[in-house]
């Protein structure tokens, strides 16, 4: 394959296909997100108290804000030139400087993480700009100013530092909200279905988090039947949460998307991708911070700390699929409602076993995914309102 400098029309970068899938190098740049939330999991399991849940919900969030950001990116502007895909590379190398850092995020690494942050907002900014897609270049004017605030924010957490640096993680985070809140997603162009496939690989990253968690936990260990079955048991459950996603929502919901018109679009994407996907992200990490404290002392009682965070986990990621499934309309969604609150009953129980919890937490599962199997067929032809 011979690499172009991109096609341009005077400072903008032609528009990609519509109907063209998600690059290699996206593949790529989506590895760095991996390590990303393997650190946000070890952030949130080596916590004490509320300062691991906190710190790990922080760094997350203003991480994802950026990460999905490029996901917006690369749906404008395709890396398939020299010119396309060395700003992806850069802003990696960014994002990845971020990752590194994140343990210390808010102690020793804090300028570090604020540094790569303002780069990679600034990369961004510029790629986006010239974005040929609709009216993208003008509407990435509104957002700029906010993402450069939020790095400009973390540096003021790094410079206060110590318990005062949570006024400039605040403050990063307060704007990233407001931006939501009046709609700066206006404006914008995407193509669903690349945008759809995107959010989707997203999800089987975060998955492969937490079978990574289950691995770690069970390394040199396999000669203990009680590890074996702890395994076993995490994998049914994580299968069943795979399923949950990905047993036909995941396509009917593209569909939903690409059915939309044109200015809806944006709008719908934000609220059923951007924001549903980090609470499907945050739910896993949860998960995968307790599946690794069961692996690791299986057939043992839970500390209340790990027993609340695995089924908290379970819940958010279900309440994160029912957000997603009622923007796009495709179904009432309340037994995912009620499952979530099963998995909540359900989480003391590990204080007596965590193995009795981890099966109890795939049996919940199983039953939802049940459910909507039952009622899909009924829902898959209600028309897509917003």
């Amino acid at each position: 394959m011979t690499l172009r400098w991109a096609r341009t029309t005077g400072h903008a970068v032609a528009a990609p296909d519509e109907g063209r899938p998600v690059s290699t190098l996206e593949l790529f740049f989506d590895l760095v997100f991996v390590f990303t939330i393997t650190q946000v999991t070890a952030l949130v399991r080596d916590g004490t108290g509320a300062t691991g849940y906190l710190r790990g919900a922080a760094v997350l969030v203003v991480t994802w804000w950026m990460y999905d950001g490029y996901a917006w990116l690369s749906n404008n502007i395709e890396p398939t030139t020299l010119s396309t895909r060395l700003p992806m590379l850069a802003g990696m190398a960014g994002f990845l400087f971020m990752a590194i850092a994140t343990p210390q995020a808010f102690g020793s690494q804090a300028w570090a993480f604020a540094i790569a942050y303002l780069l990679v907002v600034l990369i961004h900014g510029a790629q986006f700009s010239r974005s040929a897609l609709g009216s993208s270049s003008e509407a990435i004017r509104r957002i700029v100013p906010v993402n450069v605030l939020a790095a400009l924010m973390l540096m003021l957490a790094a410079a206060l530092g110590g318990d005062l640096a949570w006024i400039g993680w605040a403050l990063a985070i307060v704007p990233l909200v407001l931006a939501v809140v009046v709609r700066r997603e206006r404006g914008f162009a995407l193509r669903a279905g690349h945008f759809a496939e995107r959010h989707q690989l997203i999800i089987i990253i975060a998955l492969g988090e937490t079978v990574v968690a289950v691995g770690a936990g069970a390394q040199d260990r396999l000669h203990s039947f009680p590890v074996v079955f702890a395994v076993l048991l995490s994998l049914a459950l994580l299968s069943a949460v795979w399923w949950l996603y990905f047993g036909g929502d995941d396509e009917r919901a593209a569909e939903a998307l690409a059915e939309l018109p044109d200015t809806e679009v944006p709008s719908v994407a934000l609220r059923a991708y951007s924001l549903a996907h980090l609470l499907h992200v945050a739910g896993l990490v949860l998960v995968a911070v307790g599946l690794h404290a069961v692996v690791a002392e299986p057939g043992h009682g839970l500390s209340a700390r790990n027993a609340v965070t695995t089924g908290a986990g379970l819940a958010l990621f279900m309440i994160g699929e029912f957000c997603f499934l009622r923007t796009l309309r495709l179904t009432p969604g309340w037994w995912l409602v009620a499952g979530a609150a099963a998995a909540l009953v359900v989480s003391p129980i590990g204080l007596a076993n965590g193995l009795a919890e981890v099966a109890l937490l795939a049996a919940v599962t199983i039953v939802v995914v049940r459910v909507r199997r039952s009622d899909a067929p009924a829902q898959s032809g209600l028309a897509v309102q917003t």
